[in-house]
């Protein structure tokens, strides 16, 4: 079993509508995890063991340095080609960011 942190650092303001994320078990439809924040945070998630799909829906503040960072720290963890980059910078008004992984 094994740990991941998620950190979103969101630069110049807070989230206009939050910053949602969701763990799903690769092939499943209801999330294990489903949270909504405003700005700055970290999670983590444990006891991870198989394969896994974490969604980052969200929006950066109206600042026009509007900025929001967001990475995976964790060791172990196999990244799907698909994946976004780890770690991965917005700049536009909103964003989707997609993680596929495996803990082995």
């Amino acid at each position: 079993m094994k740990t991941l942190k998620l950190n979103i650092e969101v630069k110049n303001g807070t989230s206009i509508v939050g910053i949602v994320f969701k763990l799903f078990k690769k092939g499943g439809n209801k999330p294990l995890i489903e949270e909504t924040k405003k700005g700055s945070f970290s999670y983590e998630f444990t006891s991870l063991n198989g394969e896994y799909d974490l969604y980052i829906i969200g929006s950066n503040p109206l600042s026009e340095t509007r900025k929001t960072t967001i990475g995976l720290e964790g060791e172990g963890f196999t990244y799907d080609k698909t994946s976004d980059a780890n770690p991965t910078t917005r700049i536009g008004k909103s964003y989707f960011v997609t993680y596929s992984f495996n803990t082995n």
